[in-house]
């Protein structure tokens, strides 16, 4: 179900009254990284008495939150050591630790500058600082990477959210020999330490297996580029109480789409369910009409009108003898999808006049924003639009906006970014479609629905995602109108709602390989969400 994303500046302003107040946040973080690490380390080994567990301790909260969970594991029977990488670190924690029986190991920057700058540590010695007192650098260098390298499972706490991007070069140099030859489980406490979305040198960092969050999802592990390094994301609640008004992303899964998918409702009828008006394909593509106009067909909209070219039409009323081919009133409108005849295009323009029903705009009809003052006035200012380009054609229309050269690759290294920019350039709801799809809206929201099958990328596949969101978009306008709402529908919701349509473009693509039949999968889809199938 929908998990809401928060900058980290929202969630430790929302700490700040209960720990006033005396709240005990810590316990309870604490208490839930250590059920996760009990859970990971019986998955794995069947039990948590004689594993060994490694903290890497840095100066704040975070290793707090580690300790005090490596001390529960400790009391059940887990080896347990903590490496402190800076002059201080969270002093209860320690101590707690301690009690508990952990063995402490300090790598800090100043035993590490007195340390041999060979690339890995060569001692044999066994025992820790605290046991045998004073040790050399060299000494702790190769007992911090002894207990790394035999541990069953570490805790990364050694920055958190305010920590500066770039860790020591001491910890650095640490983890470069370790993290490659890494054979136990890492888990990073609230988000990985040194977390970059596109670093050189990815192979020596830290990969973490799963990220333990407390309060709230942090919007920077929500990039899809860091993924590999945040591993599984648990959200642990604490009791904050987060606003969703200032959320500035949300997850949608499958859980989301069962639940929110619009069924028809009981005393409804063909026009309270939405009529989409198709305009797709040409002569020279017209399987792209045939396409969209199935996949619109077969999402459940009460009504669909084909208005392109006749040739197409002929296909579309063959396949589809329910589709109507005249034009008239529609609750949303798609076009764009194989490239339809100039004609087509501006009578379609000319169809939506003064009207403020939404578009879904695809492919060719892209064209459009960059001239959008000399074909189409201020129509789409009008209205609320929905763009579907990929990368490469999201880097051509901020090339024309932007007036300087953006390439696909460029779109790719930030996708996030781009679709935000893209989003509050153009006033539209940008879905950039790709493996991890990002939905922006002009505000600055992200909308990302977990990703699709592979099955999903090849031709044809993004007509019969234009269908589904015209189905969409016309049915939520249609229940807007009917219900007598004069108020617009803020584009928070018209994102979320192109990310269900995403959800069911990803339950089609998960029973076909090719776009005709993913359009056609759709009405079993379709069926077993409207009659509560599983």
């Amino acid at each position: 179900m929908s998990v809401f994303a928060y900058p980290s500046e929202i969630i430790r302003e929302a700490e700040v009254p209960l720990l006033e107040a005396g709240v005990p946040l810590m316990a309870r973080a604490a208490r839930a990284l250590a059920n996760i690490g009990i859970d990971t380390l019986t998955t794995h080994l069947g039990q948590v008495a004689g594993t060994r567990v490694c903290v890497l301790a840095g100066p704040g909260n975070n290793a707090g939150d580690a300790l005090f969970a490596a001390s529960t594991l400790s009391r059940r029977g887990a080896a347990v050591t903590a490496i402190t990488l800076f002059d201080r670190t969270h002093d209860e924690g320690l101590t707690a630790a301690r009690r508990a029986g952990a063995q402490v190991i300090a790598f800090t920057t100043a035993e590490a500058s007195a340390a041999p700058t060979s690339a890995a540590p060569t001692s044999a010695a066994s025992t820790s600082a605290e046991a045998a007192g004073p040790t050399s650098a060299e000494s702790a260098r190769a007992d911090a990477y002894r207990e790394l390298s035999r541990a069953d499972l570490v805790l990364d706490g050694i920055l958190g959210t305010g920590g500066r991007r770039g860790l020591p070069d001491h910890i650095a140099k640490l983890i470069a020999v370790w993290a490659p030859h890494r054979t136990g489980s890492l888990i990073a406490v609230d988000v990985p330490s040194d977390l970059d979305p596109d670093p050189d040198d990815a192979e020596t960092r830290l990969h973490a297996d799963r990220t333990v969050t407390f309060g709230g999802l942090k919007a920077e592990l929500i990039d899809p580029r860091v993924h590999e390094f945040t591993g599984r994301i648990d959200v642990i609640d604490i009791g904050l109480g987060l606003d969703t008004d200032l959320a500035v992303a949300e997850l949608l899964d499958s859980g989301d789409l069962r639940s929110d998918f619009p069924r028809p409702q009981e005393s409804g009828h063909k026009y309270s369910r939405g009529v989409v008006g198709v305009l797709a394909g040409s002569e020279d593509y017209p399987g792209a009409g045939v396409l969209t106009t199935t996949s619109a067909v077969s999402t459940g909209s009460g009504m669909v009108r084909y208005l392109g070219s006749p040739l197409v039409a002929e296909y579309v009323l063959g396949l589809h003898p329910e589709v109507v081919s005249s034009s008239g009133r529609v609750n949303a409108f798609v076009f764009g999808p194989g490239d339809p005849e100039t004609e087509f295009v501006q009578a379609a323009v000319d169809a939506l006049g003064e009207s403020h029903i939404p578009v879904v705009i695809d492919a060719g009809g892209l064209e459009m924003i960059g001239r959008a003052e000399a074909m189409v006035g201020t129509w789409m200012a009008e209205r609320p639009i929905i763009i579907t380009p990929h990368a490469g054609e999201l880097a051509r229309l901020l090339s024309r906006l932007l007036g300087e050269i953006i390439t696909a690759g460029r779109i790719g290294q930030d996708p996030v970014g781009w679709a935000r920019q893209a989003a509050q350039l153009t006033g539209t709801i940008v879905l950039l479609k790709g493996h991890h799809t990002v939905i922006a809206a002009p505000d600055g929201l992200v909308v990302l629905p977990e990703p699709g099958p592979a099955s999903l990328a090849t031709a044809g596949s993004g007509d019969v995602l234009a269908g589904i969101l015209g189905t969409l978009t016309a049915t939520a306008s249609a229940r807007h109108r009917y219900d007598g709402d004069d108020l617009p529908v803020p584009n928070r919701e018209w994102a979320r709602l192109a990310g269900l349509g995403v959800l069911v473009h990803n339950a089609a693509g998960g029973r076909a390989v090719t776009a005709s039949g993913f359009a056609d999968a759709l009405t079993e889809v379709v069926e077993e969400l409207i009659h509560g199938t599983d």
